[in-house]
């Protein structure tokens, strides 16, 4: 704890947050891998670690690349920092109610 409080020390969190170019990159390169090797024989499984202060400004997109990734070889881990609202994070879990995009598509499964 003390390594992670002399870490965070002085570090400032700002905004705007984005997770759709990183996720949309990921998925690319998660179909890249079973257009090369098939989704039988493809070994890869991505795990993308997002540190966040909880807020999600393109939410729509990242509502709809994550319902993309769930029928992919995909886990996202979110980390909170700070005291803020994590409101979008918990849209995101999906764990109370199936996450699902703006065009009514639903997720395959629970990824984050």
């Amino acid at each position: 704890m003390k390594a992670y409080k002399k870490a965070i020390e002085g570090t400032k969190l700002a905004g705007p947050t984005y997770f759709g170019q990183v996720l949309g990159r990921v998925k690319t390169e998660i179909e890249a891998n079973i257009l090369n090797f098939g989704l039988e024989n493809n070994n890869t499984y991505s795990v993308v670690v997002i540190i966040t202060d909880g807020y999600c400004h393109d939410m729509e997109q990242t509502k709809s690349l994550l319902v993309d990734l769930s029928t992919m070889p995909f886990s996202g881990i979110v980390v909170g920092l700070g005291d803020s609202d994590f409101v979008d994070m918990e849209v995101l879990d999906a764990d109370d109610m199936v996450l699902t995009d703006s065009l009514g598509r639903t997720a395959a499964r629970d990824i984050i």
